[in-house]
């Protein structure tokens, strides 16, 4: 961002913080999803998406590196 918008936007979140009313931090339940079976669905929903995201990385990755190595015969010239 050419000219004074990084030090406008720098103020103004110097200033967000430093005049935000501080709260204590609750730790109370907030909302109905606090049983058993909503916490074990929170779980797996997470650990589905961390291994899908897994795979995907792992796949995106390996094709890079196929194509690398189609590309690199190797050997000395």
């Amino acid at each position: 961002m050419p000219g004074p918008a990084p030090r406008l936007a720098a103020l103004t979140w110097a200033l967000l913080i430093a005049f935000a009313p501080a709260t204590p931090a609750r730790a109370s339940p907030v909302g109905t999803a606090d049983g058993p079976g909503d916490v074990a669905l929170a779980i797996g929903l997470t650990a589905a998406a961390a291994t899908g995201t897994g795979l995907w990385l792992r796949s995106r990755y390996r094709r890079s590196d196929a194509k690398a190595d189609a590309a690199d015969h190797g050997g000395d010239p």
